[in-house]
């Protein structure tokens, strides 16, 4: 994957050098990464910026709730009682907007396990906990129902369908066990996240299926209204912010508050018609779409804009024209049109 993707191998760091001093990135470098899910389009990329620091990846069983549930409970709680510094960053999920409510559940089951695995964790080690938790949750399931764009972590959320309530229940959930221990924790509220490595048998990643349809010549079906505003993040700017934020975390949040949610965004958000001009402009070829009646969902405006660590993109982020060059690169490649 690495080979498409328009990043020196130097350049990962988001925080400028001042930002958080030294002494997170000399602490980190002893730190234990574990990333769960990091088969997916985000778990990919965290896995390639944090490169070659001592890194376990963990699968989810998603055949088998019994067996993930006991499986995950089992790693939250030999996390909280070992003495060594970790992070855990949650990315898995196959649950997405549309998502019937009964699989939804079975997924927050499954955070509720891992989180349940650190608390009983820490009660029996009777001891602080050296580690820290980010969690991906989703700014569009927060804010759909929510009024006046553009959004901050200060807007109050109103969830519309089970995926929204059900991201924002894991929130509470990690905010109690980092208050009630004083474990560092970020929940993510990410924007639309697309790059490569995107699974398009999932309904999600328009940028992703702008691109295939373009390719394919296989129409694409819309059914939303073309002024819907969406703000996109490429994956691996939204993995670099990711790491960093995990970084700098436990130097942050010392004497207050160990609980951060923050928005990850891009801070351009653009309309499906705008995608859609500037893909047949970049590549030169038309995007075939299938207009089909609305569906009732969020807002058609759903733009954010951070107000908590906003330094933490101090870097560039890649522009939509980089970013769709990167996610065509890929598509051609699995698509078999190279």
């Amino acid at each position: 994957m690495d080979r498409i993707l328009p990043y020196p191998a130097a350049g990962e760091a988001l925080l400028s050098p001042g930002s958080y001093g030294s002494a997170a990135r000399e602490e980190s470098a002893g730190t234990t990464e574990v990333v769960v899910g990091g088969g997916g389009l985000l778990g990919r990329h965290i896995l390639g910026v944090l490169g070659r620091r001592r890194v376990r990846r963990v699968s989810v069983q998603w055949g088998d709730h019994t067996q993930a549930c006991r499986l995950l409970y089992a790693l939250g709680r030999d996390l909280a009682g070992q003495p060594a510094r970790w992070n855990l960053y949650w990315c898995a999920g196959l649950a997405v907007f549309h998502t019937p409510a009964r699989q939804v559940e079975r997924e927050r089951v499954l955070v509720s396990r891992l989180l349940a695995g650190v608390n009983d964790g820490l009660e029996r080690s009777g001891h602080p906990s050296n580690g820290a938790l980010f969690f991906a949750s989703s700014a569009g399931g927060a804010f759909a129902g929510s009024e006046r764009a553009p959004f901050t972590e200060f807007s109050p959320p109103v969830p519309r369908n089970p995926y929204g309530e059900a991201k924002l229940a894991v929130e509470e959930e990690a905010r109690a066990l980092s208050r009630r221990w004083r474990l560092p924790a970020v929940s993510a509220r990410i924007t639309n996240l697309y790059g490569p490595g995107q699974n398009l048998a999932k309904n999600q990643g328009l940028v992703s299926a702008i691109i295939k349809a373009q390719l394919s010549g296989e129409p694409l079906p819309l059914r939303a209204a073309l002024e819907t505003t969406r703000d996109y993040i490429y994956a691996r700017d939204c993995a670099r912010m990711a790491v960093a934020a995990m970084e700098a975390v436990r130097s942050r949040t010392r004497g207050t508050d160990p609980y951060v949610c923050k928005i990850f965004a891009s801070g351009r958000p653009f309309r499906i018609d705008e995608l859609l001009e500037v893909a047949e402009r970049l590549f030169d070829r038309p995007v075939p779409v299938a207009h089909e009646p609305v569906a009732a969902g969020p807002n058609a405006d759903l733009s954010v804009t951070s107000q908590v660590w906003t330094d933490l993109a101090s870097s560039p982020f890649l522009n939509i024209e980089e970013g769709m060059r990167a996610v065509r690169s890929d598509l051609r490649y699995r698509l078999g049109l190279n």
